[in-house]
């Protein structure tokens, strides 16, 4: 590799034979090019290559939220890549790109959360939930369970518009076209006592499969 500090070439980029030449932070550097270059096709290669893109695909959907949930508590790293590194170990089935919904993460905070989740899906696009709040104080029985659903055919993920309050021990979850689809549910809450950055802990957690009517 050579760095070029010839202020008269500007920014350049380009190939020449087996040299490359481009720009980075503001220097032109010149590197050879590989010998006979291949792309890796094996079979584990591909996989890994179909995993991240199903797995960027998902959290870009839910970015803002997974970032809201960390509070910029990860180090060295987004967010995202904190938790798509979790994922990329744990979630998936086999040797194969599918995803186990009950071990695939929006967030891995802990803290107080809802129990005895029970789910159903008795209306068209509508998932219902009943839980017991399990709230250590006051605050937290006030605050919002909010809710996100995960197409596991579909590959989408999203977060429903509609929210419950913790003390009431009800949710409904309407989505519309969600009809026939197998939901993975998961519910975020906030844990009061146990602080992260100064601020209430979010906590996401799968809590069940539905098979919306």
């Amino acid at each position: 590799m050579a760095i070029v500090a010839n202020p008269f070439i500007g920014r350049a980029s380009g190939k020449i034979g087996n040299v490359v030449l481009y720009t980075h932070w503001e220097q032109n550097i010149l590197r050879s090019r590989p010998i006979n270059m291949k792309i890796p096709r094996t079979p584990r290669q591909e996989t890994q290559r179909k995993r991240y893109k199903k797995l960027g695909s998902l959290y870009h959907q839910v970015l803002r939220n997974i970032n809201e949930a960390y509070a910029g508590s990860v180090k060295d790293m987004p967010a995202i890549s904190h938790v798509m590194s979790i994922n990329t170990k744990n979630c998936f089935v086999g040797d194969t790109d599918s995803i186990d919904p009950s071990l695939f993460i929006l967030c891995d905070n802990d803290g107080s959360f809802v129990s005895n989740v029970v789910l159903s899906s008795d209306v068209a696009n509508t998932i219902t939930g009943t839980f017991d709040s399990n709230a250590q104080n006051a605050d937290e029985d006030a605050d919002p369970v909010k809710a996100y659903g995960f197409d596991v055919d579909g590959n989408k993920i999203w977060q429903f518009c509609d929210v419950a309050v913790r003390s009431t021990g009800t949710i409904t979850l309407t989505k519309p076209e969600t009809s026939g689809l197998t939901i993975a549910v998961y519910f975020e809450c906030l844990d009061r006592v146990n602080l992260l950055m100064d601020k209430p802990r979010h906590v996401i957690k799968f809590v069940g499969m539905v098979k919306v009517v």
